[in-house]
């Protein structure tokens, strides 16, 4: 009787070893699954943010030199007659038209984000900066959006006053051969809006130099999540 209850415990024993080793080896697979997805969006996303890095570059150029031109217009606004129509017109079209529409692709977030893969993402900076990421994405949006509007109020003025010449593009493919066809003294109006889309352009260039700097130190808090594993 002890012989065969004992040997009945032992069979019991082994049985929930193995059903608990089985598990616990299906739980390690199923981990390591979910790591590798992890993973796996997260280098899309380093892709993801080196396109971004390029869109970022184009806006930087595309408003520092529409700025250079509202400051040119600024600079001499009592002095225009000095100027040659071309200058003026080029100037113009640069200072209100040279805008940028950003977009970006967020579906490798959102996918993280919707699968709970972002749950298990160890490095808690990763998770933080990610969201920092795109909240800011949005607002730059949102700043794009103004200065747009703000160049539309420009339209009546510039169909009266400037002529292209040519559909020449330069480098970023903006038109750029307009040339001035009004009277030189131009109205203040024209200035004051201006020096407002100036304001915007300001505030949009600094956020995109700073999310460059950001999207570099989360590049590398991302590297060191995915060799973590």
């Amino acid at each position: 009787m002890k012989k065969t209850l004992l040997k009945y415990t032992l069979e019991f024993i082994v049985i929930v070893i193995g059903i608990s080793l089985s598990f616990y080896v299906e739980k390690l697979n199923e981990d390591h699954y979910k790591r590798n997805l992890k993973n796996q969006s997260l280098k899309r996303i380093l892709k993801n943010i080196e396109v971004d890095t390029g869109d970022f570059q184009f806006n930087l150029i595309a408003t520092k030199r529409a700025l250079y031109s509202i400051d040119w217009i600024e600079k001499n606004k009592d002095n225009l007659n000095s100027f040659s129509q071309d200058s003026i017109g080029y100037h113009l079209n640069r200072a209100i038209y040279f805008n940028t529409i950003f977009v970006d692709n967020q579906e490798e977030y959102r996918g993280l984000q919707n699968s709970g893969l972002i749950e298990i993402i160890e490095n808690e900076n990763v998770v933080v900066k990610l969201q920092e990421k795109y909240i800011t994405h949005g607002f730059i949006k949102k700043i794009e959006d103004i200065i747009l509007k703000k160049a539309e109020k420009f339209d009546d003025f510039i169909f009266q006053n400037l002529k292209y010449q040519s559909s020449k593009t330069n480098d970023l493919g903006f038109q750029y051969d307009r040339t001035f066809i009004g009277l030189k003294k131009l109205p203040n109006p024209i200035f004051e809006m201006l020096r407002e889309i100036g304001f915007f352009r300001n505030f949009y260039l600094s956020r995109i130099v700073n999310r460059k700097k950001n999207d570099k130190i989360l590049i590398k808090e991302i590297e060191n999540e995915i060799n973590l594993n």
